[in-house]
């Protein structure tokens, strides 16, 4: 296969996925060079870049490459999957015409509902930071995080899943009108470092503390006092909110974290306790929620949930 043949292929991968990503002019010079084998130090040279940035653009492309075809994709391997791509594909075809190849929605070795399952989990490799994200395509529909540098990539939460998140903004936001002590905010943007960037559903801050994070984007740039998830089904979502958020809050100085459960209907109530999270209850139904970081504020638990918020 030419290096223009396989940068069609690779066209035609990207843009078939969720991702719906085209190649830039960079990226295609990136991708052509290492197909014949320059090394990352003479792409820079040739293209006067600096070394670093054409490394990460090309780490960059192998990992938007990995989700389209299902498998781990570097710059070693590059030749060995693509081909393997262009197999199975003419085998699955009957054909073996480059034309219909490269102009055809390729499927990759995983099934779709195997891709849709990827798109939930971590994205593991080199370090993401904040600013790869700026490569990434904008889609309405996508939610980029990234925790200690492993990049998450979520669609659209279910409507009762937003639901519930509203009841939760409503309760904390009926408390903040009447003590005017902070504000509640839902899915924020909260950047705590270039390997930390997450999108909580609701955070409550202080008005106090608010004036020291907030940015000039409107982004957290620190912790808020409470944070809250509602977890989606799945365990890569669930271990994304019970232990992979639950450790970076922890570090990151949170003083409150709710993890609530609307297929259980239960709220696990996480307090800084010497420096750490820690589980100190877990209610449900007509228990009643308060936190002395909120004072005055307590509501059932029920309160929570729309009756239907179990599906």
């Amino acid at each position: 296969m030419k290096a223009q043949e396989a940068l069609n292929l690779v066209d035609t991968l990207l843009n078939s996925t969720q991702l719906g990503q085209k190649l830039n002019d960079v990226q295609s010079v990136v991708f052509q060079k290492s197909w014949l084998g320059c090394t990352y130090a003479a792409i820079a040279e040739e293209l006067n870049y600096e070394h670093d940035y054409i490394k990460q653009v090309g780490s960059q492309l192998w990992r938007s490459l990995s989700l389209a075809v299902g498998e781990e994709v570097s710059k070693k391997n590059l030749q060995t999957v693509l081909h393997r791509v262009v197999i199975s594909h003419i085998h699955t075809s009957n054909s073996n015409d480059w034309n219909t190849l490269s102009s055809t929605k390729i499927k990759p070795r995983k099934s779709a509902h195997q891709r849709q399952l990827m798109i939930n989990q971590p994205i593991k490799g080199e370090n993401w930071t904040i600013q790869d994200l700026k490569v990434l395509p904008e889609k309405d529909w996508m939610c980029y995080e990234i925790i200690n540098g492993e990049l998450f990539i979520t669609s659209p939460p279910h409507h009762l899943h937003q639901q519930v998140c509203g009841k939760i903004c409503l309760k904390l936001d009926f408390w903040s009108d009447q003590t005017d002590l902070g504000v509640t905010i839902m899915a924020p943007g909260v950047i705590f470092s270039a390997a930390d960037s997450v999108i909580p559903d609701v955070v409550w801050v202080s008005r106090e503390r608010l004036a020291q994070i907030a940015d000039e984007a409107g982004h957290l740039t620190g912790a808020p006092e409470l944070v809250v998830e509602v977890l989606s089904p799945g365990k890569q979502n669930s271990l994304r909110d019970q232990e992979a958020k639950l450790k970076l809050y922890s570090l990151q100085g949170v003083r409150e974290y709710w993890i609530v459960n609307r297929f259980t209907q239960q709220v696990a109530v996480y307090r800084r306790e010497k420096a750490q999270l820690i589980l100190v209850a877990t209610l449900l139904g007509d228990d009643e929620i308060t936190s002395p970081f909120l004072p005055g504020f307590c509501c059932s638990i029920r309160g929570f949930f729309p009756e239907e918020s179990v599906k």
